[in-house]
């Protein structure tokens, strides 16, 4: 079985492992960057020994010392840059290990929980089992099924009432007249009317038969409010017999052990949101320490390595090398010849290795997007509930598969959270929690609680 818990693992298996993959790819490029910089020194050097064959003395050590202070501002950012990207590489590195820790026994206290609601729901099945022979259960149930139908009962007697106001209490309040006398409360203690403004206000209410409507209307508005009284009585009638049955279940849990299961449930899922907490406290801080290594590695724009490598390119293609150069190639010196094939050869070697400083970095900005894709993936199905060890997945080799394809470079991350919609099946449990955000059951731990019995309330 192939659950939600594998399903999130194996994603970050797949992170972790593009998180390697980008370790080893920047090692690369640095080794391709220190050999880049080593041909262009080797150039420099070379341009060295032919100044001071070509040159006068005067011009050479100006050439030369030119070619010395432009390698020596070279290695310099290279070496500050070195010592930063070492520190972050590390910091990234050390912090992933812990994080594929911190997921691990995530997962582990996962399905601790899942073991322990297991044992506690079988528990409670064979409760409900015996409990149901009981013969004061049957009576309590019997009392709550009663409840239930008076309770409707008055519910729907009230609520007929309330419509039959509706309709009747309209020629009552289309009279104005009639409404002018109810509203100053004529007739009541509640009137507060001077004795000018009763004098005439008797008279309209002789005049409109006002008594006997105000005594049927107050009838008409009576009725419904005593009846919706009386219902709500029911609904507290029906709670308490539902709270007898709740009472002798969980009377009866208690007396088969239920309490040490509900303990270990706790723990777990104390266990569970340790684990989540520190896996999302962890992944925060990588994503903190890869957000300072982009800044100062630089992949978009080739960074301190581009920089270096162009502050000497720059130096070599100052005019009077160029210069120095071409004249020396049209020398016959045996030694003008081998220092200009020295030369020529560490030019083709450096732009081979160009090449492969850019195919490298390429490769690095690639899966760190791979790497994003898997990661964008892993939240949405965090916040989806799919590590509810509840759900299944029904193709275990599709989401794989998937995953190996976003991982190659060929899917975005959009197929794979189609695929975990479309495979997942979440699976319900009176004991399941809540807090998981999937498909299943909504309890709450407090519905396995010390006091209330059954999560229904009575209903097995």
């Amino acid at each position: 079985m192939y659950t939600g818990r594998d399903a999130l693992s194996s994603i970050e298996q797949a992170i972790s492992r593009a998180r390697a993959d980008e370790s080893r790819l920047e090692s690369a490029l640095r080794s391709a960057s220190d050999e880049a910089a080593r041909l262009r020194r080797e150039e420099a050097e070379g341009f060295r020994a032919l100044a001071r064959i070509k040159l006068d003395a005067i011009t050479s050590d100006k050439v030369i010392g030119d070619l010395d202070a432009t390698e020596r501002q070279a290695l310099a950012m290279i070496e500050t840059h070195e010592r930063a990207t070492q520190d972050l590489t590390r910091r990234r590195d050390e912090t992933q290990a812990t994080l594929d820790t911190a997921e691990a026994a995530k997962h582990d206290a996962d399905q601790a929980l899942a073991d322990a609601l297991q044992v506690l729901d079988q528990q409670r099945q064979r409760t409900a089992d015996r409990v149901r022979a009981m013969s004061d259960w049957q009576a309590a149930k019997a009392a709550v099924e009663a409840a239930t139908k008076i309770a409707a009962n008055a519910d729907e007697k009230a609520a007929l009432a309330e419509a039959d106001l509706a309709a009747k209490r309209q020629p009552y309040e289309a009279d104005p007249l009639f409404m002018y006398l109810w509203t100053r409360r004529h007739g009541q203690a509640e009137d507060t009317s001077g004795n000018l403004v009763r004098f005439f206000d008797r008279r309209i209410a002789r005049l409109v038969g006002y008594p006997d409507a105000r005594a049927n209307y107050a009838m008409l508005q009576e009725i419904p409010t005593r009846l919706r009284e009386h219902a709500q009585g029911t609904q507290q009638d029906v709670a308490a017999v539902q709270a007898h049955v709740a009472t002798l279940e969980r009377a009866a849990l208690v007396a088969d052990g239920a309490e040490a299961l509900e303990a270990k449930v706790t723990a777990a899922e104390a266990a569970v949101k340790a684990g989540e907490s520190e896996v999302l406290k962890i992944t925060a801080d990588l994503q903190a320490i890869e957000a300072e290594r982009q800044k100062v590695f630089g992949v978009g724009d080739g960074g301190i390595y581009g920089g270096a490598v162009s502050l000497l390119a720059d130096g070599l293609a100052h005019d009077d090398l160029r210069q120095l150069y071409d004249e020396a190639r049209r020398t016959p010196s045996l030694a003008d010849d081998e220092v200009i094939s020295a030369i020529t050869t560490a030019r083709a070697a450096y732009e081979k290795a160009d090449g492969e400083v850019a195919r490298i970095r390429t490769s690095i900005r690639d899966m760190a997007n791979r790497r994003w894709e898997l990661e964008s993936s892993r939240d949405r199905a965090r916040s989806q509930g799919y590590e509810d060890p509840r759900g299944t997945f029904d193709d275990n080799n599709q989401v794989l598969d998937v995953i190996g394809t976003i991982l190659g470079g060929v899917l975005r991350s959009g197929v794979l959270d189609r695929t975990l919609s479309d495979n997942h099946r979440s699976s319900g449990g009176s004991s399941w929690p809540g807090s998981w955000g999937g498909g299943g059951s909504s309890s709450s731990s407090d519905d396995r609680g010390s006091g209330g019995g059954w999560r229904t309330g009575g209903s097995f």
